[in-house]
């Protein structure tokens, strides 16, 4: 089992040909609706992929669509650790023709007090991933796990005082820390956060690669893989932490899961929405195939 605790929200997806300047303006020419957040990109990519994974969240709130959309992804979802229903979060993701975007949302800051981590079904010896969204809880529920004896995907949690254990896998990407653009750099930063923290590292720098390595094996520089068109990332960080946890959770070497993440992540990139359209683990086993010869 794989336990996803983290974000679930709707996304509105809107497309428009360029983003605006500053007092500017430009008209919509697309909306649609999709299951979002961090937690339920992953999830629902590992479940695509025939993982066994359940998905626990925040409250879903009274916008009946978000329920709607978790109910018809066919999803593990459970909920005996929310407390209160809460606002639904909205995420307004603006995706421009040339692949940029922007993310404005709404009732993100509330998700926090309508779970109680505690509560959360642990599982010692199974994988546990999530993100810091929830702050406090968030926190809470890495250092339950940890202390239930599960595996520890983290993802996201880069202030000096977050749960980062030894031996555990993390992963974040230089919208958060390190440098975009600056492999030498990136390379430094991630030797220092193994030589804090003991665990493998990862800082996926978009179509730059990512720098990856762990105690017993330096970090590197890995090329990404080639992507024909980027349509949307959102959501690209989150598909390349499933194709992780997919490849850990069998058994998979890990230069060999870095593979599949990498080009799981590419492919994400090539469609509007995070979880609209989810990549075959064939596509992706194909995309690196192509990229070997």
């Amino acid at each position: 089992m794989i336990l996803a605790f983290g974000t679930v929200c709707l996304d509105r997806i809107r497309r428009v040909p360029h983003m605006p300047e500053p007092g500017g303006y430009v008209e919509i020419s697309s909306e649609v609706f999709a299951l979002g957040g961090e937690a339920a990109n992953t999830a629902i990519a590992l479940q695509a992929w025939g993982s066994e994974v359940v998905l626990a969240g925040n409250g879903l709130g009274r916008d009946p669509r978000l329920a709607a959309a978790v109910r018809d992804s066919g999803l593990r979802f459970v909920e005996d650790h929310v407390v209160q229903s809460g606002e639904t979060p909205v995420c307004d993701v603006y995706v421009a023709d040339d692949g940029e975007r922007t993310m404005i949302g709404q009732g993100f800051s509330a998700m926090a007090a309508t779970v109680d981590p505690s509560l959360l079904p642990f599982k010692s010896g199974e994988w546990f991933t999530a993100e810091p969204n929830m702050h406090g809880p968030a926190r809470e529920a890495v250092r339950l796990a940890h202390q239930a004896g599960m595996r520890i995907y983290a993802m996201d949690f880069v202030d000096a005082a977050d749960p980062v254990f030894e031996g555990s896998y993390w992963q974040s990407s230089t919208d958060w820390v390190g440098k975009r653009g600056n492999a030498r750099a990136n390379l430094a930063w991630v030797r220092k956060w193994i030589d804090e923290y003991g665990c493998f590292t990862i800082l996926t720098d978009g179509p730059n690669g990512f720098v990856a390595g762990s105690p017993d094996s330096p970090p590197r520089l890995y090329p990404p893989y080639p992507c024909a068109e980027v349509v949307d990332a959102t959501g690209s960080g989150d598909i390349f932490r499933a194709g992780m946890l997919f490849g850990l959770d069998q058994g998979w070497r890990v230069t060999r899961c870095l593979e599949f993440a990498s080009a799981a992540g590419c492919l994400a990139c090539q469609a509007l929405g995070a979880t609209a359209s989810i990549p075959s683990s064939a596509d992706v086993e194909a995309l690196i195939s192509r990229a070997s010869i």
